[in-house]
């Protein structure tokens, strides 16, 4: 059963509650608990998830209490690789990323997933955007350049990695190439950038706030492509997305991939698809939601 509406009663948590969360540190900033709490009061599931923070050091002696009293729980910054020693088995997705932001226990066993790519690939679906024989500039070279490019790869794109250290593009371009067999990838630093691509996805942290003058290319270097996507969803609209609309680009922020991998992770905490009706409802909540945070 679906619940409507847009009010809010809180969760009531028994002692038949399956309670889920997401680990990091820092981790107040999170908004994992208000999009998941959402979704598993409209499906009038009786489950509640809840921020912890956990420090680096320990991880290891949190496993225990995570496996004896949750069900399933998110991992972000900064135990994403860490994560990975404790689980019992890891998907390959997972293990071709190198990152883990997903578990679910089960039988006292915790199985690592990495629902972001997923969740990527997903918000471009939604907008019926196509990948197939596309030429992609992806910019930079860390975790989430490399579950962009991945998935991008596996799309039928032609990606191009820029960063700014080259050795680093290099690099990342040889890892998926091994984990992918796709050869359709090429690395530049950013003064090589050429005009020309179908899409831009910048996966760097330039141009979040406060640092909102910030833009990891120049307006040139755009050169009228189709779409420009921005990992970054605050601000809602970046210097690099508004540059990108005013010469006719279409634009996307992060906040429809950060939702998306989040509905994926439910979708395998619960073994089943979350309604699309639920789904869309609460996406535009989230929406909402984010904005006025962001003081929009």
């Amino acid at each position: 059963m679906v619940v409507k509406g847009e009010s809010r009663m809180g969760t009531k948590i028994d002692g038949n509650t399956h309670l889920f969360a997401v680990i990091g540190d820092p981790i107040a900033q999170s908004i994992s608990p208000e999009m998941h709490n959402r979704i598993f009061e409209k499906m009038n599931a009786n489950k509640a998830y809840m921020p912890l923070r956990i420090k680096p050091q320990d991880v290891e002696g949190a496993i225990p209490l995570l496996r004896d009293n949750f069900k399933g729980f998110n991992v972000t910054i900064p135990h994403k690789q860490e994560i990975m020693k404790y689980l019992d088995e890891i998907d390959q997705r997972a293990k071709d990323y190198g990152a883990v932001n997903t578990v679910k226990i089960e039988n006292g066993k915790l199985k690592g997933y990495n629902t972001d790519g997923l969740g990527f690939v997903r918000s471009i679906e939604k907008e019926g955007i196509k990948l197939k024989d596309k030429r992609v500039l992806l910019l930079g070279a860390g975790g989430s350049s490399r579950v962009v490019a991945y998935e991008l790869l596996l799309g039928g794109c032609h990606v191009t990695v820029s960063n700014r250290n080259l050795k680093r593009a290099e690099e990342l371009k040889k890892e998926l190439i091994k984990s992918t067999g796709n050869q359709n990838i090429d690395a530049c630093d950013l003064e090589q950038i050429k005009k020309g691509y179908h899409y831009i996805v910048n996966a760097t942290p330039v141009g979040t706030y406060p640092a909102t003058e910030a833009m990891a290319i120049s307006e040139d270097a755009i050169g009228g492509a189709e779409l420009v996507y921005d990992l970054i969803y605050n601000p809602d609209q970046t210097k690099l997305l508004k540059a990108a609309a005013a010469g006719g680009s279409r634009t996307i922020n992060g906040f429809p991939m950060l939702f998306y991998q989040a509905v994926k992770a439910q979708e395998i905490w619960l073994g089943q698809p979350i309604p699309e009706e639920v789904t869309a409802q609460v996406f535009e909540e989230m929406k909402s939601y984010v904005l006025k945070k962001l003081g929009k």
